[in-house]
């Protein structure tokens, strides 16, 4: 397969779109049935996969590229691209909206210790997601649309947001031991 297919507008449109709204079409139909079973099933799938994308974005991907050259990075840098631009924004929102749906279910007070660490975890997790990934993971995509030539760009900003994904996953995980606490209602 020659390159321009291989990545092109075309091509990262028709494979990122559903990505990018597949979860939250999911969302408003579970929202619409009203039923709570599917949306905490929804809430516990969607955060399992936002946690482990960035379990192996974090840990594994992150090992792996500090071996490879440079034009080896930039080459899976590519292939990642379409899945972390479209459906990391799209999995990571409707987790953290449905989150909120469950909590409002389930009657927390969203003035406990535990909702407010919770909160502000969250808040940090799409500050970082809108602010500092979704802005990388753009520049990357033009600059790869652009034929890839800046591999010096596309590795740096990668690998940063690798770094960035173990970080959301320190996150993520203190906030799965919070929800725990809320779903077994018990104090830590």
């Amino acid at each position: 397969m020659e390159k321009s297919s291989l990545f092109s507008l075309r091509s990262s449109m028709a494979y990122g779109l559903p990505l990018l709204f597949i979860p939250p079409v999911l969302l408003v139909l579970i929202m619409v049935t009203k039923n709570f079973y599917f949306l905490e099933y929804f809430h516990v799938v969607s955060g399992s996969a936002w946690t482990g994308m960035d379990l192996v974005m974090g840990l594994f991907f992150a090992y792996i590229m500090k071996g490879l050259k440079p034009v080896q990075r930039s080459e899976i840098s590519k292939r990642l691209i379409p899945v972390m631009l479209f459906f990391m924004p799209a999995i990571s929102t409707v987790t953290i909206t449905a989150g909120i749906y469950v909590a409002i279910a389930l009657h927390i007070n969203f003035f406990s210790i535990y909702f407010i660490i919770v909160a502000i975890l969250a808040l940090a997790l799409m500050v970082q997601g809108l602010f500092i990934f979704l802005p990388n993971e753009v520049r990357i995509y033009l600059e790869i649309l652009r034929g890839g030539k800046n591999v010096e760009k596309i590795v740096r900003l990668t690998m940063f947001n690798l770094k960035l994904s173990l970080l959301q996953l320190v996150f993520q995980i203190v906030i799965i031991l919070f929800m725990a606490q809320f779903a077994m209602r018990f104090s830590l």
